[in-house]
């Protein structure tokens, strides 16, 4: 008897433990929830934050569950409830809070909701309404957020760190005639990302990059084979209006095709070629000095780094210059005082995305609204709340082929012959990854983040009818 209640008590308990073991990786919400779509981001080296959006069919309100995955176990965080559905505009951390920012429409008007959130003592903090119209770009680094704006009377820049008040900087324009106004007029932006490894930048003529508390807007001019520089600094909450200075890669001995730019630790670095030759031309942006041009040729063999695609220079120019592609040039630190000029050249249908994880946030939630409709789909030019400027995963985040080749350069842009030193940041196929991850049709309301050396996702599973993390070393 004693025996088989000893037995008993131990199948008990054994059964207590093993369900609970089973609650560390699953999430299972009530009946009564519609879920919409998720968001994954990253936290730390093995951390990870993971969001489901549902509608409370009972109540009638969107909520926001928030969960915490550090590779063992999910914690959960507290609900965030609202009247409108929500879209995720960026997000950061700093110690233990988790900052989201948060869009919503509200009588045909985009508003922002700041939501800080203690991981530790689960508990958060939901701002007051935040106007967001005339949105038009954004940047993201650990532990803030920069969203920029733009009227027809002005620039407006805001800056949010945790919990810190937002500080908000602007730039009046002096009229129709404002040369910053003009600076921005019928083109779109975007923000390109320097602190992390970047294989092909942007494509699209009009560009800005964060330093510190300075953002550098580059303007490219195709016709003239010339980009023009100016920058914005976010100390005073009123904007001087800036001096916008032209840098040249054109001659009249040579005659480019095409040209782009790529701006990089106080260094602009310029990109013409024709089917026949090609230029790269290095400025000290600060003191307008040209520190080197630097020609491409034959005569660069020696210093050309490149990986197995490449077929020599007289072969890259011939096809970079044709009209299906176009050309990329990027730098990337490594672990010496030299860095990596990468040239490479994209289908045209390209598109850079610094916030790729947000444009993946809104693939998955096109294909799950597809996916109930039992539609067979291909991936799509447009879908989803719309991001300015952006046409969403349409030959995002990196180029599939590598048809690239790279120059090692000093500080005063001298190229060295050296083999290539170890970048700073790891170049990762984010592609590879993301494209698996979308090919697997049957899984619902997907999301994605890159840990360190992992990639990990969050999935519906129908037929358990609870959601599941899992986690793939990168190679």
């Amino acid at each position: 008897m004693i025996k088989n209640t000893l037995c008993i008590v131990v199948l008990f308990f054994t059964t207590i433990l093993f369900a609970n073991e089973e609650l560390k990786n699953k999430i299972k919400l009530e009946k009564y929830y519609k879920i919409k779509n998720t968001f994954s981001g990253n936290l730390s080296e093995n951390s990870s934050f993971h969001l489901i959006f549902a509608k409370n069919k009972k109540t009638k309100k969107q909520e926001v569950f928030t969960y915490v995955f550090d590779g063992n176990k999910i914690e959960k965080l507290p609900e965030i409830i609202h009247t409108k559905p929500f879209s995720i505009v960026s997000f950061h951390q700093e110690n233990n809070i988790l900052t989201l920012l948060l869009s919503y429409d509200k009588k045909k008007t985009a508003y922002l909701k700041k939501v800080d959130i203690d991981i530790v003592n689960k508990q958060h903090v939901i701002s007051e309404e935040i106007p967001h119209e005339d949105f038009i770009t954004s940047f993201r680094e650990k532990n803030r957020s920069v969203l920029i704006y733009k009227t027809e009377d002005a620039l407006l820049f805001k800056n949010f760190i945790s919990l810190n008040k937002t500080k908000e900087s602007v730039y009046n324009f002096t009229g129709k005639k404002d040369p910053i106004k003009k600076f921005f007029k019928d083109n779109s932006i975007t923000a390109l990302k320097t602190n992390e490894f970047v294989a092909n930048g942007a494509t699209t003529s009009l560009k800005a990059y964060l330093n510190k508390n300075e953002i550098i807007f580059t303007k490219d001019n195709l016709k003239k084979k010339t980009t023009s520089l100016f920058r914005i600094s976010m100390e005073k909450e009123v904007i001087e209006q800036p001096e916008i200075f032209s840098f040249l890669n054109q001659s009249s001995s040579k005659k480019f095709k095409k040209h782009t730019s790529y701006f990089s630790n106080k260094k602009l670095f310029l990109l013409s070629l024709h089917k026949k030759n090609g230029r790269i031309k290095i400025y000290d942006s600060r003191n307008k000095e040209l520190l080197n041009t630097i020609d491409l040729n034959e005569s660069l063999i020696s210093k050309i780094k490149s990986n197995s695609n490449f077929t020599g220079v007289k072969e890259f120019l011939k096809n970079a210059s044709r009209n299906k592609y176009e050309p990329t040039i990027t730098v990337n630190k490594t672990k010496t005082d030299k860095i990596k000029i990468r040239v490479d050249y994209v289908d045209a249908s390209y598109n850079y995305h610094y916030n790729w994880w947000w444009h993946h946030h809104q693939f998955m939630m096109w294909q799950n609204q597809m996916h109930m409709q039992n539609m067979n789909f291909s991936a799509p030019s447009g879908f989803g709340p719309s991001q300015p400027n952006e046409k969403i995963f349409n030959g995002a985040v990196t180029n599939k082929k590598e048809r690239f080749f790279e120059l090692l350069i000093n500080n005063k842009g001298l190229v060295s012959e050296e083999s290539l030193p170890e970048s700073f940041y790891k170049e990762i196929n984010k592609n590879k990854y993301i494209d698996e991850l979308e090919e697997k049709t049957l899984l619902k309301h997907k999301s994605s983040c890159f840990l360190k050396d992992s990639f990990r996702y969050i999935f519906y599973s129908r037929k358990n009818k609870e959601f599941l993390i899992k986690t793939k070393l990168l190679e």
